[in-house]
C-alpha cells in the first residue's frame, strides 16, 4: 500500500480530469490545482485513483484520502486496513474539523426567486447601473492581491500556470476593481471557486453579494463548491450568499496507524 505513489504534476492533469468528469457530487478538493498545489499524491489500483495526502504531526505520520473519485467500499476497506485515512461526503465517520463544504446553484442565484434571495434582488437593484464584469486574466488582479497577505499572492502566482484550466469574474464598481472569483472546471456541470478576493477599499460593504452573482451568472448552470468553512465569520459570509447544499465531510481514522518507518517507506518510493 505504501509503494507505487507519485506526486501529482501537470503531467497528471488529463488522468485526473477523465476521472472527475462523470462525477456528479463533487468535493473541494477534486480541485486538480489544488492538488497540485498541496502536494498530493496519487496512485492506480485495480482500474480505481486513488489521490492522498501526507502529513507529519506531532510525531503522528497520517496519510489522507482526499477527493471524491468515487471509489468502491472494497477499496475504501483496502485503504483503512492499510493505515490510510478516509475522507469524504460518503464517508461514515466523525464530522472534518472544516464541517461542511458549500455548494451554490448558479441558476438559483442568477434567478434570485423567493424570500431566500430577497437581499440579493435588493443590493441588484442598488448598484446594478453602477457595476460591470469582465472575464479573463487581469493585472489589476495583481494589484488587489498585495493587498491581502502574502499566501494569497503565492497561491494565484501557481493558478496563472494553469489559467486555461479556471475561468476567472472581475467585478467592477465605477471603473475600480471590487473583487474576483477564480472558478476551475470539473466537469460540465460542476466547479470550485479555488480564489476569491474583494477590494474593501471601494467601500461597498454589500460586495460579497455582487461579486458572487456575476461569478455565478459567468458560470451558468453549475453547481459551485467554496469549501468548508473555518471560522464563524467565514460561516456567516458562505451562509448568506444562499448555498444550495451543504455537504457534511467526514473521516474515519484507521485502527492501523503509520509509524515513522512506514512513512520513510512511502518516501523513498515516491516518484
Amino acid at each position: 500500500m505504501l509503494k507505487g505513489w507519485k506526486k501529482i504534476t501537470k503531467d497528471d492533469i488529463e488522468l485526473i480530469k477523465d476521472k472527475n468528469k462523470n462525477i456528479e457530487i463533487i468535493e473541494y478538493f477534486n480541485s486538480i490545482i489544488c492538488q497540485m498545489y498541496g502536494k498530493m499524491m496519487y496512485k492506480e489500483m485495480n482500474n480505481e485513483l486513488l489521490i492522498c495526502k501526507g502529513s507529519t504531526i506531532m510525531g503522528n505520520y497520517s496519510l489522507i484520502n482526499y477527493g471524491n473519485m468515487e471509489n468502491s467500499e472494497e477499496m475504501r476497506d483496502e485503504l483503512s486496513a492499510g493505515g490510510i485515512t478516509l475522507r469524504g461526503h460518503e464517508i461514515k465517520g466523525r464530522k472534518d474539523k472544516f464541517g461542511n463544504e458549500y455548494i451554490y446553484d448558479t441558476n438559483k442565484c442568477i434567478e434570485m426567486e423567493g424570500v431566500e434571495f430577497k437581499r440579493f434582488r435588493k443590493v441588484m437593484t442598488r448598484y446594478k447601473n453602477k457595476i460591470k464584469y469582465e472575464t479573463g486574466y487581469k493585472d489589476d488582479i495583481d494589484e488587489l492581491i498585495l493587498k491581502y497577505p502574502v499566501h494569497q499572492k503565492k497561491f494565484f502566482d501557481f493558478i496563472r500556470q494553469y489559467l486555461d484550466m479556471v475561468k476567472i469574474t472581475r467585478i467592477y464598481y465605477e471603473g475600480n476593481l471590487l473583487g474576483f472569483s477564480i472558478v476551475e472546471n470539473i466537469n460540465k456541470r460542476n466547479g470550485i471557486i479555488i480564489q476569491e478576493l474583494i477590494n474593501h477599499e471601494c467601500g461597498v460593504h454589500d460586495a460579497s453579494y455582487l461579486v458572487h452573482y456575476y461569478n455565478c451568472l459567468n458560470n451558468k448552470s453549475r453547481c459551485l463548491n467554496a469549501g468548508g468553512v473555518r471560522t464563524k465569520e467565514i460561516k456567516f459570509a458562505k451562509n448568506k450568499l444562499r448555498p444550495s447544499k451543504l455537504l457534511t465531510i467526514r473521516r474515519i481514522i484507521p485502527k492501523v496507524r503509520l509509524t515513522k518507518d512506514d512513512w520513510k517507506e512511502l518516501r523513498i518510493n515516491l516518484q
